[in-house]
């Protein structure tokens, strides 16, 4: 059977991105995350850089997250929809795709993509990349990256976001996860009286959230989370004198298996 060039099916779309992404990255220290297909992280002594893709159902997308090692408990990512990256690179690079693949859907068989459309996005893709998330990355400080959990005042320049700051008057769950990196931030820099609040806030809200499955929480990422925040708190009531210790002892040993506490 004759191949039809014009059209890229999506399970070898998915396959060519991948291919791509690792010939382009790995060179910049970028390797395959053991337990993600998908995903390429580099792993540098305070921050960890992850780029993925999104393939499910209709879906081929690229997400570009950065993590603090030693509180990976929520990243700063880039919003690709309508986002600041694409607005700017759209202003500067007169770009005309949008950064990710739009599936063609038959009435029966395999979705795929047109070649043309392929390869127009994988090169603005590539430009994104090259000219915009990596130099971001590499210029990015624990410093800005905590910023981002509880500030405001994000420039259009500034790609990377988190999904919600922290409010202390949340009901729900919305910003635990920035509250614990921010608190635990505070507390490696040695500002404990600044992050006892945040951690605090995040352990009440994690205990609220993982009470449902309390029997097995040490299986999710939440109650590993809170386990830490248990701890810390511990120490800070019970033995003050041990808390900066404590703090470099548990956040290396986290920064070492960062993986278990990446949501």
């Amino acid at each position: 059977m004759e191949m039809d060039e014009t059209i890229i099916i999506k399970k070898d779309a998915v396959k060519l991105v991948r291919k791509r992404l690792k010939e382009l990255l790995g060179p910049l220290g970028f390797q395959p995350r053991p337990d993600e297909k998908n995903c390429l992280v580099r792993i540098r002594e305070e921050l960890i850089d992850e780029v993925s893709l999104r393939t499910d159902g209709t879906h081929l997308s690229p997400c570009f997250h950065i993590y603090y090692r030693k509180a990976p408990f929520t990243s700063v990512y880039v919003d690709l929809v309508n986002g600041s990256l694409w607005r700017v690179m759209k202003e500067r690079e007169q770009i005309d795709a949008k950064l990710w693949w739009e599936t063609e859907i038959p009435p029966k068989g395999s979705y795929y993509y047109r070649t043309e459309h392929f390869e127009n996005v994988w090169k603005d893709v590539a430009l994104a990349l090259e000219s915009y998330i990596l130099p971001y990355m590499d210029a990015m400080s624990v410093k800005k990256l905590l910023s981002f959990m509880v500030e405001h005042n994000r420039r259009e320049e500034d790609f990377f976001r988190v999904r919600q700051i922290v409010y202390f008057s949340d009901k729900y769950f919305a910003c635990m996860d920035q509250a614990a990196v921010y608190g635990v931030g505070m507390w490696i820099e040695g500002r404990y009286s600044e992050g006892l609040p945040y951690i605090i806030f995040a352990q009440n809200k994690y205990r609220e959230h993982i009470r449902p499955h309390e029997l097995e929480k040490e299986q999710f990422n939440e109650g590993r989370v809170l386990g830490v925040l248990d701890t810390l708190i511990d120490i800070y009531e019970r033995k003050p004198q041990e808390l900066g210790n404590t703090v470099r002892q548990l956040t290396d040993k986290i920064a070492l298996n960062w993986a278990d506490y990446m949501m």
